[in-house]
């Protein structure tokens, strides 16, 4: 099975132990999660709006997209719908999805008064429930191809801070030969703003929708701290399965310092010195680690394996 339908029955799974009938996805993040389509990236925020439709007893989905392009050839093509600015026509579209009508419980991500309005106008026997945590925790845990997708974008993030870090130019001559080397190496989306000051260089990128990220502090004419040297290294060492957010604060540096979900972007669990004490490590997550003390910065990408934290960023030259 592909790994957007493993994605997808996840997803389901989830939903049909909530009682969710429906799902209704304005998060780009959950729509790459069980369409796996690739659709056109735009930069900038946007409001939420119903782009994709999940059925949780059929499977089908009605998506919003133009064209087929790097849509998966199991979403029907008669399932996609085109852009409207028109709010009639987004509700009668919606409001036309098989089970809407009869729907007992639908489920929204990025919830908002309006989308609760518009939902509870089209589907009126219907319970609206925000399901953006539930949608997180099913996919905290990884999958195997999920944990291969993370590494080949970590591969892109290196290549990208070799590139800085070996230029010989100021820091906006640095930034632009890191974002032409990731572009080069298989992305041009970053997954974070990158950042270059001096010796301090950070990328993140996405790549196939999943992230990857690494970052350093050396001279760029000198090679890095060994792993056990860097201001990271015991935060990462605690990162154990079964070990608590409270666990993680008493291994931190005295500075500041980041554990969080690394996966189709940034994601729970969410830990530093004033958040995600109560949050547990588990078996199979992605987490990226950073901590700066005083000017030495370190960010890596790291598995937690059944035995211990595993570094899958890879190593700088």
């Amino acid at each position: 099975m592909s790994l957007h339908l493993r994605r997808r029955q996840r997803t389901v799974d989830a939903l049909s132990t909530a009682g969710i009938d429906l799902l209704v996805c304005g998060r780009q993040d959950n729509v790459n999660d069980i369409t796996g389509a690739h659709q056109l990236w735009t930069a900038g925020t946007r409001l939420p709006a119903p782009i994709c439709t999940l059925n949780t007893a059929t499977g089908e989905l009605f998506l919003l997209s133009t064209w087929d392009e790097g849509i998966p050839d199991d979403i029907d093509i008669h399932h996609l719908h085109g852009i409207t600015w028109n709010g009639a026509t987004m509700a009668r579209r919606l409001a036309a999805t098989p089970g809407m009508a009869d729907a007992r419980r639908v489920g929204i991500d990025a919830w908002s008064p309006g989308m609760a309005r518009l939902i509870g106008s089209i589907a009126p026997r219907a319970e609206v429930i925000p399901v953006d945590d539930l949608l997180a925790r099913a996919r905290r845990i990884k999958l195997a191809p999920e944990v291969a997708a993370i590494r080949a974008a970590c591969a892109v993030a290196a290549a990208a801070v070799a590139a800085a870090r070996q230029h010989p130019g100021d820091d906006h001559q640095r930034l632009a030969a890191g974002l032409e080397a990731m572009a080069r190496a298989g992305s041009s989306t970053p997954a974070t703003a990158p950042r270059v000051q001096g010796p301090l260089v950070d990328f993140g990128c996405i790549r196939s929708h999943y992230e990857g990220g690494l970052g350093r502090t050396a001279p760029p004419t000198a090679p890095g701290a060994a792993p056990e040297e860097r201001p990271h290294a015991d935060l990462i060492a605690a990162c154990l399965p079964g070990a608590s957010g409270e666990d993680l604060r008493r291994a931190a540096p005295d500075g500041q310092w980041l554990v969080r979900g690394c996966g189709l972007g940034f994601e729970p669990p969410v830990i530093n010195p004033r958040h995600g004490a109560a949050e547990l490590i588990e078996p199979h997550m992605v987490l990226s680690v950073s901590a700066l003390v005083g000017e030495e910065y370190a960010r890596d990408t790291v598995l937690i394996t059944e035995h211990g934290p595993e570094i899958i960023s890879p190593e700088l030259p």
